[in-house]
């Protein structure tokens, strides 16, 4: 009895760990002010993009990514909505424009172990996508650097844009 009991604690702890993304390995670090810039390039056009965002969790199940990006000049408010979905042991990422525009729908996974992030949109029929994959860069230990590679491929599976968006989190006084 006493090995059925600490069992179910230790597969509640668990769960609750899983679910509870302001305490996940990788999202806790993603809680702050952050500044970021970098290029996405394709075949006949670059991206000069450049992001201000706060990231917090929204109770046990969502973390919030809040800001504006600006592209070649034009400045636009977004938010990412992330959530870990039990289920499929998996992450979904809603990222959204102003006043819920543009809503694109990512599915991913998080190495706790790597401290990274990957998240795949479908974007069009064929093989059209979005790919992120974010990790920590740098060797401080601080975790206050994030490397966002960012991937688009056409409906023929060819890329067509990608580049690297360098996060860097805003020091507080």
């Amino acid at each position: 009895m006493k090995t059925l009991l600490a069992t179910l604690c230790l597969l509640a702890c668990a769960s609750t760990s899983a679910k509870d993304l302001g305490m996940n390995p990788m999202f806790k670090h993603y809680i702050g002010t952050w500044k970021a810039a970098g290029e996405l390039k394709g075949e006949n056009s670059v991206l000069d993009l450049k992001e201000e965002w706060t990231g917090a969790a929204e109770g046990d199940n969502s973390f919030v990514i809040k800001g504006t990006r600006t592209i070649n000049g034009d400045t636009q408010p977004f938010q990412w909505t992330i959530t870990y979905n039990e289920g499929a042991d998996s992450y979904e990422a809603n990222l959204t424009g102003a006043e819920g525009s543009q809503n694109i729908h990512f599915e991913g996974h998080v190495s706790e172990v790597n401290l990274t992030l990957e998240l795949k949109a479908i974007t069009g029929s064929g093989q059209s996508s979005i790919t992120i994959t974010e990790a920590f860069a740098g060797t401080s230990g601080a975790k206050d650097v994030i490397e966002s590679k960012v991937t688009f491929t056409g409906d023929a599976g060819q890329t067509t844009l990608e580049g690297v968006i360098k996060h860097e989190k805003e020091k507080q006084p």
